[in-house]
């Protein structure tokens, strides 16, 4: 028996953040880019997170980034 798959935003935003650090996407890439790294379950399972949070899947990665911490130069 297939079981539900659930993320957290927690989870989809440190995952974003591993991509980018890895050069695996750019922040200026919609969130759809996401979906070439998970199974199909997976990403209907993010996408389903990512609707209850009013994300849209051509919004870029970094609005999911909410607010970042630089350290200065």
């Amino acid at each position: 028996m297939a079981q539900a798959v659930r993320f957290s935003i927690d989870y989809i935003r440190g995952e974003v953040r591993h991509r980018l650090e890895a050069g695996k996407v750019l922040r200026s890439q919609p969130v759809s880019a996401l979906g070439a790294f998970y199974a199909p379950a997976e990403w209907q399972a993010m996408c389903e997170e990512l609707e209850l949070l009013d994300v849209r899947l051509c919004d870029p990665l970094a609005e999911l980034l909410g607010r970042e911490e630089w350290a200065n130069d």
